[in-house]
């Protein structure tokens, strides 16, 4: 790796205890280095998600809440830069490593719970879920792919995911059911969304082919309607999201203790339906990496349409 053009240190987002957005704050941390077989990215956007406030906050419920101190750290972090999705270019390589070139414009996510995504600099394993950025395309929309549409995909295949089914997604709004609902239609499928009804117009325009709102009088799945029901929000019941499904018809959903696991060949579909233009961003809000803890606060709120992207420059 050549070092002589790199700063030894950068500028990182880092959560050094468990808590609200409060507990986000930029430090100066050393630049990692990457190791055999490793691609060092300039970040230039990432994105922040349920997974990031799920780590950062520990929301989830007992025994998960456990568990999941024994896996990212009893007491604080042990990776307290969160992040867990990026775009930007490439600027180093591990020894090694012949999949990139320097100057390459690169999007994909960070391994497992490795997390730091959000950071001026991330390094990841070439082998990873890592592609290139389409030609022309904008950083912050490209990011804006990599959590909702890989965990989107990831769950769907997962789910039996095939042209001809019926499936349902519950949370059709946020970053994870906004992606759903266009990758279920670009696999063929017929797709019912559920979301607010503030968003019914936003889901509709997505391809949905019928809209229920689940904050309307009377709101109710449809029995045994389905080949498939992707909760996109970890909130619909089991018993609920099981009596919709048809007889042999599969659940998924991303509130359980199923973790996505995004490949580079997710990274390329993804960016391959974005060129064809049937796979479009939907964001909600972009943040200055400065203002990063109000992007925390959008994800807590509950609330969030499509994604929350930062911009690395501002």
């Amino acid at each position: 790796m050549n070092k002589k053009h790199l700063p030894k240190s950068m500028q990182a987002a880092v959560a050094l205890r468990y808590g609200g957005p409060e507990v986000v704050e930029i430090r100066e941390v050393p630049l990692p280095e990457p190791r055999p077989g490793m691609v060092l990215v300039k970040v230039e956007a990432g994105a922040v998600n349920s997974g990031d406030a799920r780590a950062r906050g520990l929301q989830v419920a007992q025994p998960m809440k456990t568990l999941m101190r024994l896996v990212l750290g009893v007491k604080r972090l042990r990776k307290p830069i969160l992040g867990t999705v990026y775009a930007g270019t490439v600027a180093a390589l591990g020894e090694g490593t012949t999949a990139f070139k320097p100057g390459d414009r690169v999007f994909g996510a960070t391994p497992g719970m490795s997390f730091g995504g959000h950071a001026e600099y991330v390094a990841v394993p070439q082998d990873s879920a890592l592609a290139p950025v389409p030609e022309g395309a904008n950083m912050g929309d490209i990011v804006s792919l990599a959590f909702g549409g890989a965990t989107a995909l990831f769950f769907l295949e997962k789910a039996g995911a095939a042209p001809g089914k019926k499936a349902l997604i519950y949370g059709a709004s946020g970053a994870v059911g906004t992606m759903a609902t266009q990758i279920a239609k670009n696999l063929g499928m017929e797709v019912a969304a559920v979301a607010g009804e503030k968003n019914r117009a936003l889901v509709t325009s997505l391809g949905a082919d019928n809209f229920q709102a689940y904050d309307k009088p009377g709101f109710k799945l449809r029995d045994a309607s389905y080949d498939l029901v992707l909760d996109a929000v970890g909130k619909l019941p089991r018993k609920l999201a099981q009596s919709a499904l048809k007889p042999g018809g599969r659940y998924a959903t991303v509130g359980g203790t199923a973790v996505s696991k995004e490949t580079a060949a997710h990274m390329q579909q993804l960016a391959e339906w974005f060129r064809e233009g049937t796979l479009k961003p939907v964001i909600q809000q972009r943040y200055a990496f400065s203002d990063i803890r109000k992007a925390h606060e959008l994800v807590d709120s509950g609330h969030k349409v499509g994604s929350a992207v930062i911009l690395m420059g501002e």
